[in-house]
């Protein structure tokens, strides 16, 4: 997800080119005709090129995780108006069930450390590229990290494969967390230094000294291994919290 900038006062609006770019989707955008890259946010061909969008902290997590988070959310229909099935079944499904088809035109794994398609959480942060796998985060699912002089915490909650990124930093001081568990039906974690109870995946104090407190958001998204490190050939590969 990111934010749209203006082009001679208005925001871009973007749609798809049908192109890909290192096995990505191409966007443009109505205005310029310019290509932008989905996955790293760059324009890479046309008036624009050179531009980048910037990130905005989302979550990919399942309908029922996000609707105990945010229970008065609104839902896009995908419902067509000539009453189709448009947007209900996935194409990709024998592509994604194949470990060994990695994009659309028989990429490789640039890096067998992992999987080429284990999911890993891609943190970018300033110039600071990261990828935390699944595999490490689900042994250590409060993943404590520095990330371009910024202390990070990632949240894994493993039954519903969802990962997000927290800045540490709270009213100048640096808070370590522990204890992820469920309690009443949703996930939460503790700080160290007040004892403080956090929703885990919104990074909000709900009981304790830190009450109504909020760590910062900070954007990742879901990726293939592979991908990740064919756009990113110097990202971080994150293994653990260290002891």
């Amino acid at each position: 997800m990111y934010v749209r900038p203006t082009h001679q006062g208005k925001p871009l609006t973007f749609g798809v080119s049908g192109m890909l770019w290192k096995d990505a989707l191409v966007m443009y955008d109505r205005e310029t005709e310019t290509l932008w890259s989905h996955f790293n946010a760059k324009a890479i061909h046309g008036p624009l090129q050179g531009m980048e969008l910037k990130p905005y902290p989302a979550i990919h997590t399942t309908w029922g995780q996000w609707k105990r988070l945010y229970p008065d959310s609104q839902v896009l229909s995908r419902r067509s108006l000539v009453g189709g099935t448009e947007g209900r079944t996935n194409v990709y499904q024998g592509y994604m069930a194949d470990p060994n088809r990695l994009g659309i035109f028989g990429t490789h794994n640039p890096d067998r450390t992992v999987p080429g398609k284990e999911y890993v959480f891609g943190l970018t942060l300033k110039e600071a590229r990261v990828a935390y796998p699944f595999r490490y985060l689900s042994r250590s699912p409060l993943a404590h990290d520095m990330v371009a002089g910024e202390p990070v915490l990632v949240v894994f909650v493993a039954p519903e494969a969802t990962a997000v990124a927290l800045s540490r930093q709270m009213g100048g001081k640096t808070l370590q967390f522990t204890r992820l568990r469920q309690a009443e039906g949703e996930w939460v974690m503790e700080d160290t230094s007040t004892g403080s109870r956090w929703r885990a995946l919104k990074g909000e104090a709900i009981a304790g000294p830190l009450k109504g407190s909020r760590l910062t958001p900070l954007p990742g998204h879901l990726v293939f291994w592979f991908a990740w490190k064919g756009f990113y050939p110097n990202t971080r590969l994150w293994t653990g919290n260290k002891s």
